[in-house]
C-alpha cells in the first residue's frame, strides 16, 4: 500500500485529517508528524511516495533533488501561499508545488471587513480603555460609518471580490484594481486604470493579491504618498506586498491613521508559534505589537472550521493523485 507522509500537524487539523484517512484508509497509509520538514527527514523517505507540509519559513533548495532521489516528486503545501518555495528551483529538479489556492475565501473576505470595523470604529481602543475601568468618550474612540466611506480593494478574485460585495452590502462607495477586471461586479464597484490611482481618494485600502515575486512590495512607500491623509490599511493577504517599513513611516507622519496586519513578511518564526514572555528578535514586529495605531493577528483570518477541513481535503487529494496518476488539481509549477 502507497503511503503519504503529513508534516507539520496542528492539533486542530487532527479531526480533519482522521476523517480523511478513514475515507481512504483502503487506498492509503497516512502518517502525520507535528514536526516541521528538515534535512534529518530527507534520510527518512525510502518508503513514503508522497508528503503533504504546512511550510511558513523559505524551503530549502537543496533538498529538491535528494527528494526525487527518494521518489518524491510532489509536495502538497497546506495554504494558498507557495512563496516560500522557489519555484525555478523545484520545476529543475522535478518537482511539482501544490497548493490550495480557495480554502475558504469568504473567511478572510469577513474577516478583512471585520478588522476595517474596529479600525474605524476604535474598538480596540474602547477595548483597552474600558479594562483599565476608563469609561470617557473623547475623540480617540469617535469613530465613522462604514458606509460614509471610500473602500478601495487591490485584487477582486475570489476574495477581494467578496469583500467587495460585503462593503457594498454596507452602503460604501468601493473602488478596485486588478490587473483583469471582473465583468460580474459591475455595479458593485468602479474599477480604476492604475493603483496610483487606486489610492488618491479613498479611505481605506485593504489587499486582496497574491504573494508572488513580482508582487513584493506593491504597496510601498511612493504608493502610500498617493493616498491622502487618514488612510487605513488592512492586509490579510500576504505580508510581502506591504513594505512594512514605509507602513511605519507613513503611519508616522499621518499619512496612514491606522493599520490592522493578518500578515507580515517576515512571520514565519513567529506566527502559529508561542513567544509568551520570550523575546522576539525581530524589531519591526515588536515596534508594530507596540503601537496603538496597528492592530496585529497572526495570519488567522482564514481561521475557520471550513477552512480547516478544506486544507486537509484539498492537499491530500492532490496527494493521492499525483501518486496515482502523475498529476494534481492546483499544482503551481506544471
Amino acid at each position: 500500500m502507497k503511503k503519504i507522509k503529513v508534516f507539520d500537524v496542528r492539533v486542530d487539523e487532527k479531526q480533519a485529517l482522521q476523517q480523511w484517512i478513514e475515507r481512504h484508509q483502503d487506498e492509503v497509509e497516512v502518517v502525520l508528524t507535528t514536526d516541521s520538514f528538515g534535512g534529518e527527514h530527507l534520510t527518512q523517505l525510502e518508503d513514503i511516495d508522497g508528503i503533504s507540509i504546512s511550510q511558513t519559513t523559505t524551503f530549502n533548495d537543496e533538498y529538491y533533488p535528494i527528494l526525487t532521489e527518494n521518489g518524491i516528486y510532489h509536495i502538497a503545501q497546506r495554504s494558498a501561499g507557495f512563496d516560500m518555495y522557489n519555484l525555478v528551483a523545484a520545476t529543475a529538479s522535478g518537482v511539482k508545488i501544490s497548493n490550495v489556492p480557495s480554502y475558504s475565501p469568504q473567511s478572510i473576505a469577513e474577516f478583512a471587513v471585520t478588522r476595517t470595523l474596529a479600525l474605524v470604529r476604535h474598538t480596540h481602543r474602547i477595548d483597552r480603555n474600558v479594562a483599565l475601568q476608563d469609561f470617557t468618550w473623547d475623540l480617540a474612540v469617535q469613530g465613522r460609518t462604514v458606509e460614509s466611506l471610500k473602500i478601495g480593494v487591490l485584487g477582486t478574485g475570489r476574495i477581494g471580490s467578496r469583500v467587495a460585495k460585503i462593503f457594498k452590502g454596507f452602503g460604501a462607495k468601493v473602488y478596485a484594481y486588478d490587473i483583469a477586471p471582473d465583468p460580474t461586479l459591475e455595479g458593485i464597484v468602479t474599477y480604476v486604470d492604475t493603483l496610483e490611482a487606486l489610492v488618491k481618494d479613498i479611505d481605506v485600502l485593504t489587499l486582496h493579491i497574491p504573494g508572488s515575486p513580482e508582487n513584493k512590495y506593491v504597496v510601498d512607500e511612493k504608493i502610500l504618498e498617493q493616498a491622502k491623509p487618514g488612510l487605513f490599511v488592512i492586509n490579510t493577504a500576504r505580508g510581502i506586498v506591504l513594505d512594512t517599513e514605509a507602513l511605519i513611516r507613513k503611519l508616522d507622519d499621518g499619512t496612514v491613521a491606522a493599520a490592522a496586519l493578518d500578515t507580515y513578511e517576515n512571520e514565519g518564526a513567529y506566527f502559529k508559534n508561542d513567544w509568551t514572555n520570550k523575546p522576539l528578535g525581530d524589531p519591526i514586529l515588536s515596534h508594530l505589537l507596540e503601537r496603538d495605531d496597528v492592530i496585529v493577528s497572526p495570519h488567522v483570518a482564514f481561521y475557520t472550521d471550513e477552512a480547516v477541513q478544506n486544507l486537509v481535503d484539498i492537499p491530500l487529494d492532490d496527494v493521492l493523485s499525483y501518486i496515482n496518476k502523475h498529476t494534481a488539481e492546483n499544482i503551481v509549477n506544471p
